[in-house]
């Protein structure tokens, strides 16, 4: 019996934990991706989608409102705020997803710095890493051979 680093699970003596997907060989999740790294990819890309379609409709809306109306104006603003606010909990998500790999302090220092757009592109990024389950750039010629 051993105890993951990563969610503190009582587990047998495999390698790799059933709750978190954490591999103690590797020091991270390696090979296809498990059902929680899926379900966060999933989640990343709605919510990414979510946030874009409302920073969209609030840049519409904007340009749409004539002078002297007052309706329209307070839809773009609400639908601006919903957008900034699902973009606080994008970035949420990304720390979640990113603790997977045990790299949320890099993921969440540029998400962070690129907010609120930003975060839209990292959250696409960080959805791929996880669906993958490896690095998200190319590849090394160590992982070639």
């Amino acid at each position: 019996m051993r105890i993951c680093p990563k969610c503190r699970l009582i587990a047998s003596d495999d390698p790799v934990c059933p709750e978190c997907g954490w591999n103690i060989a590797a020091g991270g999740v390696t090979g296809p991706a498990s059902a929680l790294a899926l379900r966060y990819a999933e989640n990343l890309q709605s919510m990414a989608l979510f946030t874009a379609l409302m920073f969209g409709a609030s840049l519409i809306v904007s340009f749409a409102t004539t002078r002297g109306n007052q309706f329209l104006p307070t839809v773009s603003m609400s639908l601006l705020v919903t957008g900034l606010i699902a973009d606080a909990f994008l970035l949420l998500l990304i720390y979640k997803t990113a603790t997977i790999f045990a790299e949320a302090n890099r993921w969440m220092v540029g998400a962070v710095l690129t907010f609120p757009f930003g975060t839209l592109v990292f959250a696409w990024l960080l959805a791929r890493r996880a669906r993958l389950g490896g690095p998200v750039g190319r590849p090394t010629p160590d992982d070639e051979e």
